[in-house]
């Protein structure tokens, strides 16, 4: 009868160690990689509502205290280039991005947008600053 214990290798239990404590440790990491994502999102979208939000002042100044109409109005204001030369503000929230997630967001009577309608309703933050 041959001797198992000379031949090179790993035993049974020494595998079953090693993806326990894998499968240990994908436990712990994904809850933190998901809430991670989230955060990194509601940034997007607080910056994005910054900027929005910056460039409506900016339009309100040059335009005598006028702000744009809500909708056509509002999507041209977003495709001008004087205000935003590199695009509009992507919607962190949608996939793929959707452009004009704000649109549905904006008054005309405040100029201003809040955060965008695919964000998670737990966070609504008004000002732009996620107070």
């Amino acid at each position: 009868m041959r001797h198992l214990s000379q031949e090179g290798g790993f035993t049974f239990v020494e595998l079953l160690a090693v993806v326990l404590l894998l499968g240990i440790l994908v436990l712990v990491a994904l809850p933190n990689y998901f809430g991670a994502e989230s955060d990194a999102r509601r940034e997007v979208d607080r910056s994005n509502v910054r900027s929005i939000n910056s460039a409506l002042a900016l339009y309100r100044f040059r335009n005598n205290g006028t702000c744009p109409a809500a909708g056509a109005a509002f999507d041209a204001f977003l495709a001008n280039t004087t205000y935003f030369p590199d695009g509009a503000p992507i919607d962190p929230w949608t996939n793929p991005p959707a452009s004009d997630p704000y649109g549905d967001t904006y008054s005309a009577a405040l100029c201003r947008v809040q955060m965008s309608v695919a964000g998670p309703p737990a966070v609504n933050h008004t000002d732009g600053t996620g107070h």
